[in-house]
């Protein structure tokens, strides 16, 4: 049986409104000290449609189901009930940053669609699977197939929840310990050629916030956020250096590099450092004109510094990554790039170093990536060309060895009668072998006069690889 140690707290969920409008609220009991982990515990439940005097009836009953260990029986609680309380202990608690809260929202959105209405007790591995195979078939809010990677981010997601259902008691076990982790998809990254970028590069107008943005991510690499985050004085035109340490997010938050590996120097080439100083120029003239064509606006910067964004929205703002991302959604059909994703741009970038032989380890540091193994699985590619290429040196292989055979078919009719030639094929010891650019040098042996017919001169053999000769029968 429980022990309740104090006599509970009842938390008003709905701040904007006054208590006796409040129809939401979150019951806390505390249970004392666990013996597992040394800390003091809390059980929760959260009610909803009650005024502040029901809500402290629900907290009596509440601690009395807690006190009769009563509070495995309960019924009611909805799997949406569950996820708003997770979320929001979270909210409070600070644990998680601003992006995994929305990107953990949209995951338990997407879950609701299914079995929002079920007993979160009632759950079962079954059920999950079920909801698995329907949003892979497209049965999600947004009427697309989920890929795998999403699912297995829902199910790392839903795991957590339930694992701190267990640990408050309000579940007996963890469902998703029976379900089978979904397989991440194994898609081949499209990357485009050399040849495809250096046309894209020509046909960017540099000048302009879209087109510088997409020409950084070719041609340096960067991600979206990155680009945003950059500023002027991230660019040190006489050392021909850009600096990468700050990164723009959803939130509107300039904020630092995620890793360590995220903050890199980046040699700029000569061509790219052009490009920005044109654009530099291009975005002091619009400051000059600014006051004309956008008259009363108070918003973004209104004259170039050190600390301006190289790309700025309408509003001469920094320019937002979704704002950004539909740049990208509005011009790639004109590219002609229609279908391709904004990221795949680095994907280009990395795997070009690869085919031009750059170092993996140097390809991590200009990627901003934590180990070389990332760098070489992700952004890699094996493309038609390369694959044409492989396929030309087998048969280049293959010919070399029908050239030798039909040297040895010209030549079978100068070999004496009744004693063909025959071929040794001799593999030098490592000590003796000759190098592989060694001129081939003729090799004159001795024929005993037996041998020897009057009409013929004396045979030379003639080596035309290392190891491969042709001599005559002995």
């Amino acid at each position: 049986m429980a022990k309740v140690t104090g006599e509970g707290t009842i938390v008003q969920l709905e701040k904007d409104k006054p208590k006796s409008k409040c129809r939401k609220w979150q019951l806390r009991v505390p249970v004392g000290l666990d013996p597992r982990t040394g800390k003091y515990k809390t059980r929760t439940r959260r009610v909803n449609g009650m005024t502040y005097t029901q809500a402290k009836k629900a907290l009596r009953d509440f601690i009395e189901e807690i006190e009769d260990d009563r509070v495995w029986k309960r019924t009611g609680t909805t799997f949406e009930e569950c996820a708003a309380d997770f979320m929001e202990r979270r909210d409070l608690s600070g644990e998680f940053s601003q992006n995994t809260q929305l990107r953990y929202c949209r995951y338990f959105k997407a879950v609701s669609r299914h079995i929002g209405k079920a007993e979160v007790a009632l759950i079962t591995p079954e059920m999950i699977e079920d909801m698995y195979a329907a949003m892979r078939q497209g049965d999600t809010l947004s009427g697309k197939p989920s890929s795998g990677a999403y699912l297995n981010q829902i199910n790392k997601t839903l795991d957590l929840m339930f694992r701190d259902l267990v640990e408050r008691e309000v579940i007996v076990r963890n469902p998703i310990d029976k379900v089978a982790t979904p397989k991440v998809d194994t898609k081949e990254k499209r990357a485009l050629t050399p040849a495809r970028m250096r046309q894209l590069v020509d046909q960017l107008e540099v000048e302009t916030s879209c087109d510088i943005g997409y020409f950084l991510a070719i041609t340096m690499g960067l991600r979206r956020g990155e680009i945003c985050a950059l500023s002027w004085r991230d660019i040190d035109f006489d050392n021909k250096v850009l600096t990468v340490n700050h990164n723009f997010d959803a939130f509107r938050n300039l904020k630092e590099a995620k890793t360590h590996a995220g903050m890199r120097n980046l040699p700029l080439p000569e061509f790219v450092c052009d490009a920005l100083l044109r654009r530099k120029k291009a975005q002091q003239e619009y400051f000059l004109t600014r006051n004309y064509l956008h008259r009363g606006l108070k918003k973004g910067w209104s004259e170039q510094t050190e600390d301006t964004p190289v790309v700025l929205d309408f509003y001469a703002q920094r320019a937002h990554p979704d704002t950004f991302g539909k740049w990208w959604e509005r011009d790639r059909k004109l590219l002609g790039l229609d279908g391709w994703c904004l990221h795949e741009l680095r994907h280009s970038y990395l795997s070009m170093l690869a085919q031009q032989g750059v170092h993996p380890k140097v390809m991590q540091e200009l990627a901003g990536h934590a180990s070389a193994t990332i760098t070489m699985d992700i952004y890699t590619h094996v493309n038609m060309d390369q694959k044409r290429e492989a396929a030309d040196v087998m048969e280049d292989a293959f010919q070399s060895i029908g050239a030798e055979e039909e040297f040895m078919a010209k030549h079978a009719e100068d070999a004496p009668k009744g004693r063909p030639y025959k071929v040794r094929h001799v593999r030098p010891s490592r000590r003796t072998r000759a190098p592989e650019q060694a001129p081939v040098q003729t090799e004159e042996r001795f024929v005993p006069d037996s041998y020897q017919q009057p009409e013929r001169p004396k045979f030379q053999v003639i080596t035309t690889a290392p190891d491969l000769r042709v001599s005559e029968a002995i």
